[in-house]
């Protein structure tokens, strides 16, 4: 084994204490998106410390730490996303967010405290690598766009970013295992939201009012055909109404009814038909039952679509160090990612890390208020994106590529 390989396998193993260290405290003092600022404080430490040429304020509260190798090569970009979600906690344990109504339900707590885990190996293999290594320590993962305000303000330029990864844990994959895939990983992801407007009255009455709760209730009833009838049957998509709120009184029919929801897809073919089909049903469902509406439809986060050669590589990176039956290969999720803003821009690949562990109580679900993970498998983390980035630029040196 390569010398280099077996130090970052050990010293990620040496670091884990470290890493859970850091994911606990990151844990307990959660903060939504746009909000990072203490997150953001110790990253930007730490990365000064380990001797990171370091940049923040970018979108709002990102970080950009910039390791430069002993060569003009080419140059790696590895990326966690540090934001919470508008969650109340339910885990009872030692760790638990500390902030009410708010919790790392997602594991980015675990991504920044990896990733951190990375910047201090590589900062100590800094004379092996022949070119540079930008860790991008993200915002506003969850709804945010986070990643598309760090393209936009110039993340992936100076140096310019030949390739890149992003790790997640997940709770539904098993402790230990890294999850691949070429092609489409996760979807695209739009939103629903239209507004129904009526005639109120009694409830007694209904022959005097135009009922908006029997309208929206059909607008929901025939979005469903849109996957059914519309989308060819080997193309995954998704439509979902996941709120519908309309009157108080139980002997009220009310004016209006609000009907918001999901649309995903695989690609952005099958995410435009969708869209276009949403509008021409909830129009005129509307306009059968005599109703006035209004229909928003918005894309928000492109598919995750990982290169095939920069996935492959990482599979050749990662089965050398953990062997062939430490990678699985994954089915592509409905869930989305902002990281597909990155992987529009240059070659990469998003990796999942299995966290799941039955008997921990870590196999709960992403966005759940028991959701937690396996701290023994984070230096997993570490290693994987060390080893990627030594093995990029060791290998490749000036004018890398894959």
């Amino acid at each position: 084994m390569d010398p280099v390989v077996k130090y970052i396998l050990d010293r990620s193993r040496e670091l884990n204490p470290s890493i859970v260290e850091w994911r606990r405290d990151f844990h307990m003092h959660p903060e939504l998106a746009y909000q990072e600022r203490r997150t953001a404080s110790i990253v930007a430490g730490k990365l000064r410390e380990w001797g990171y040429e370091v940049a923040t304020g970018i979108a709002e509260t990102g970080v950009v730490g910039l390791l430069r190798g002993g060569d003009s090569g080419g140059t790696i970009a590895l990326r966690a996303d540090m934001d919470a979600l508008p969650l109340e906690e339910l885990n009872d344990v030692p760790y638990k967010s500390r902030v009410k109504g708010v919790m790392h339900a997602c594991g980015h707590d675990a991504h920044t405290a990896m990733l951190l885990g990375a910047a201090r190996i590589l900062s100590e293999i800094r004379n092996r690598l022949r070119g540079n290594v930008k860790l991008i320590f993200q915002p506003a993962e969850e709804g945010g766009n986070g990643a598309e305000r760090m393209v936009r303000e110039g993340v992936l330029e100076d140096p310019h970013v030949d390739v890149i990864y992003g790790i997640h844990v997940w709770s539904l994959l098993e402790s230990g295992k890294i999850g691949l895939r070429e092609g489409p990983i996760l979807a695209a992801v739009g939103v629903i939201e239209i507004e129904v407007k009526g005639k109120g009255g009694h409830g007694a009455y209904p022959h005097t009012c135009i009922d908006p709760i029997v309208a929206g209730s059909s607008i929901v009833s025939n979005l469903q055909s849109i996957v059914s009838r519309n989308l060819d049957p080997l193309e995954p998509g998704v439509v979902s109404i996941c709120s519908f709120q309309a009157g108080r009184a139980f002997n009220v029919i009310p004016e209006k009814a609000v009907l918001k929801g999901t649309y995903r897809a695989l690609t952005k073919e099958a995410l435009s038909l969708i869209r276009r089909r949403i509008r021409e049903i909830a129009g005129k469902t509307c306009e059968a039952y005599d109703v006035e509406c209004s229909i928003r439809v918005e894309d928000r986060t492109p598919p995750t679509i990982n290169e095939p050669q920069a996935t492959r590589f990482a599979r050749k990176v990662l089965a050398e160090a953990f062997g062939e039956d430490a990678l699985t290969e994954i089915k592509p999720s409905m869930g989305g990612e902002d990281f597909a803003f990155y992987l529009e821009k240059v070659p990469g690949a998003f990796i999942n890390l299995g966290t799941g562990n039955p008997a921990k109580k870590t196999n709960m679900p992403h966005h759940s208020p028991w959701f937690d993970v396996d701290e023994d498998v984070l230096y997993m983390g570490a290693a994987i994106h060390s080893l990627l980035a030594y093995r990029f630029l060791s290998s490749r040196g000036r004018n890398a590529r894959l």
